[in-house]
């Protein structure tokens, strides 16, 4: 009887999902998994497939609490179902509870050790809860040496009372119990982070160190045990306030320091300067060459943002970069005064930068860099023209000003707030500029890899004609901005599918179209976030231009399986796809760079604190620009194998000279059409990030030896590379 319902029931199940109805497929699942445990192995495949697609519907109504729970009901009855775990930490993740999707990803990794893509969310995950940026700063062995000497200098011993705000792993707390204060609090708002700071803390035997876990501006008094006479904080970030420092300082002030306390860094300086650097505008601003070609010279498109209102960048990594005007003091603020903090955090009136021309050029970026003043004697400063610069912090790039021409001598001003403790350019009043998401510009302005569009277009138009008109050309572009499709259109193409990413790039695309004088009534825009092969119906397409890669450089899985769907089922017998190949590339090298952003040295820090931090580190980066990275060459660049049919495989990779190999660089070479020159994605304004595969350890190579080099491919077609050396 119970098998007869099962039967009963899967087939309804079945039914449901075949018309769309996957919440009622999905209750019809779980009642029969209910009745019948015994058939849940048997349905395991088509209960996890419905039930995705429930997900992708609920996600799309913004349902996340249903989602959850539903999880919770599919894991009782598939509790070792990798795929599931891998599933829901995908979802914790995307909704910002790193710290939960973490440990999912780390239970489906010890189930499967083979699964890439778990490997892959891990690292996400992990560089979200301890960002790159902090193990760059830790690794800083001049600031840390500047911190410690302000602390020792500043504390007087059996006397003072020490707070810690933002303390992160406790370093500086660490530092401050060498001069043996009455009492020394640390907070942190992380629990992931403050559980780090314990583990250091007690290696280190400075039991003294009381970790709060709350951020500094919950706290009270009666929290920490009374008034504090010398705060400690390195919450600095490239335009030195991004951090949340004056909010935080502000509350100190007024809840628990007294008019003599004393603050670490007691003061700082910062400066701006207008430059010119194509490379740098890039990077924030569609450039001229793409704008010709959409028929937009005219326009300024600079990139969306939400809170962000500058950049950070390494400014002295760009060789084109020149100094236009001559650094202007925005302003120097006293950490040391109450007033002066609250000032600067309220203060709505703006600073006014004076910029004084040295030459005749256009500025087309701010940029800003600051003095930090620990004590009065002990100073750091990210002066990019400084040999000495600090490597923990980068410098501010304010990107949302409009290039304007400049002449020698003849100042200018442009005005920046500090409302709510973040700086910001105040851009020229009346103007609108339109915005288009990351993704969009860094396409667009691959000014390579628009010219070999650009020079596609007549090869294509040859093919096709040569069985039909163009007339009657349909295309799909599923490229970031549809590029390819848009230069047909204007060829006279019958249709376009494209899919974009949200509200500002439509708009914009609706703007090139009518420039173009391209009817909208012939474009059908799929919604990026939530698109599948059902919506092509039986349509067929003459030209497919596809992308498989995410803004990470990972080749995207979906991606690609949409892209097979679309050549055998809906290219026609004379279409033509495009790129035509794609190949996987490697290069062994070893980068200090790469190190320093990955793993702790406990001769930087100046105590034990690597054996816990490191577990933080990952088995791979995303580098988006490996010709701004310093690292030493040790074999040759080397094929690892075709996109098209990737399977696990062992590549011998000869050296070219003795060293240490940290990391395996990974491009792609792509083939627009095939008989042509491929384009490597290892260049200057690639919108292909490249990847470094890091090694655990450091491992010894010699010249005239041959390494193998793993390619792992796990069963849903996401890749790693990986040394099979030993470490030494």
């Amino acid at each position: 009887m119970e098998a007869i319902y099962f039967v009963n029931y899967v087939s309804l199940a079945r039914q449901q999902a075949s018309s769309k109805n996957y919440i009622a497929a999905f209750n019809t699942y779980v009642h029969a998994v209910d009745m019948l445990p015994a058939i849940s192995k048997e349905i395991e495949n088509e209960f996890r497939t419905v039930f995705l697609k429930m997900n992708e519907e609920l996600e799309f109504e913004k349902n996340k609490e249903v989602i959850f729970n539903n999880f919770k009901r599919v894991l009782s009855i598939y509790p070792s179902n990798v795929d599931l775990l891998n599933d829901i930490g995908k979802y914790l993740y995307k909704y910002s509870y790193y710290t939960e999707a973490l440990y999912s990803f780390e239970r489906a990794l010890s189930m499967d050790t083979s699964h890439v893509k778990v490997e892959k969310n891990l690292n996400k995950a992990k560089s979200s809860l301890f960002p790159r940026t902090l193990f760059r700063s830790l690794n800083d062995k001049a600031r840390n040496n500047a911190y410690r000497a302000a602390i020792r200098s500043s504390i007087n011993p059996a006397k003072d009372s020490i707070i810690n705000i933002d303390a992160g792993t406790g370093l500086l707390a660490l530092y401050a119990t060498e001069c043996n204060p009455i009492a020394i609090t640390a907070c942190e708002s992380s629990n992931m982070i403050i559980q780090l700071a314990d583990s250091v803390i007690q290696e280190n035997l400075a039991t003294q160190v009381v970790l709060v876990n709350e951020p500094s501006v919950l706290l009270k008094q009666a929290d920490i045990c009374g008034l504090k006479s010398v705060l400690m904080t390195d919450m600095i970030d490239a335009g030195l306030f991004g951090n949340g420092l004056l909010k935080s300082l502000c509350h100190a002030w007024d809840n628990f320091l007294h008019k003599q306390s004393t603050i670490i860094p007691g003061k700082a300086e910062f400066f701006v300067a207008g430059v010119n650097c194509v490379q740098l505008n890039n990077k924030y601003k569609l450039c001229q060459q793409t704008k010709n070609i959409l028929n937009i010279s005219h326009q300024n498109v600079h990139t969306t943002y939400s809170a962000e209102t500058y950049g950070s960048e390494d400014i002295n990594l760009y060789e084109d970069l020149k100094y236009i005007s001559e650094p202007h003091s925005l302003f120097t603020i006293d950490f040391k005064s109450r007033d002066e903090v609250i000032e600067m955090f309220k203060k709505q009136r703006p600073y006014n930068a004076v910029f004084n021309p040295t030459v005749n050029d256009e500025i087309n970026m701010i940029v800003g860099w600051f003095n930090l003043y620990l004590t009065d004697d002990i100073m750091l400063t990210s002066d990019p023209r400084s040999e000495n610069r600090t490597r923990a912090w980068q410098q501010a790039v304010f990107f949302d000003v409009v290039p304007r021409r400049v002449r020698r001598n003849e100042s200018f001003s442009i005005p920046f707030v500090s409302y709510g403790g973040r700086l910001a350019a105040i851009p020229e009043s009346g103007q609108v500029i339109p915005r288009v998401s990351r993704e969009t510009l860094v396409f667009l302005n691959d000014t390579e890899y628009m010219n070999m569009i650009t020079k596609s277009i007549g090869i294509v138009c040859l093919h096709v004609g040569q069985t039909m008109c163009l007339e009657d050309v349909d295309i799909v572009d599923l490229s970031p901005f549809p590029l390819f499709g848009v230069l047909m259109m204007k060829r006279g193409a019958n249709s376009l599918v494209c899919k974009v990413k949200g509200s500002e790039d439509i708009a914009f695309l609706n703007s090139v179209l009518e420039e173009n004088g391209i009817p909208a009534s012939k474009i059908t825009i799929l919604d990026s976030d939530y698109w599948s092969c059902e919506l092509y119906n039986n349509k067929k397409f003459h030209v497919i231009f596809t992308n498989i890669f995410d803004n990470s450089g990972e080749i995207d899985v979906k991606q690609q399986s949409i892209l097979h769907h679309l050549q055998k089922s809906h290219l026609t017998s004379n279409g033509i796809c495009l790129p035509a190949s794609v190949t996987v590339m490697g290069q062994l090298v070893y980068s200090d760079e790469l190190e320093i952003s990955n793993r702790i040295i406990d001769d930087n820090v100046g105590c034990r604190m690597a054996k816990y931090v490191n577990w933080y580190q990952v088995s791979q980066l995303s580098c988006s620009d490996i010709t701004q990275s310093n690292f030493v060459p040790l074999s040759e660049p080397f094929e690892v194998a075709s996109c098209q049919d990737m399977c696990s495989n062992l590549v011998q990779v000869p050296i070219v000279q003795d060293g240490v190999c940290n990391a395996i660089l990974c491009w792609y070479k792509v083939q627009l059409i095939d008989g042509w020159n491929a384009t490597c994605t290892n260049r200057r304004n690639s919108f292909i990030p490249s990847t470094a595969y890091m090694t655990n350890a450091l491992r010894k190579v010699f010249k005239d030896d041959e390494v193998n080099v793993l390619l792992c491919v796990d069963l849903h077609g996401t890749f790693k590379l990986a040394l099979d050396v030993e470490p030494y």
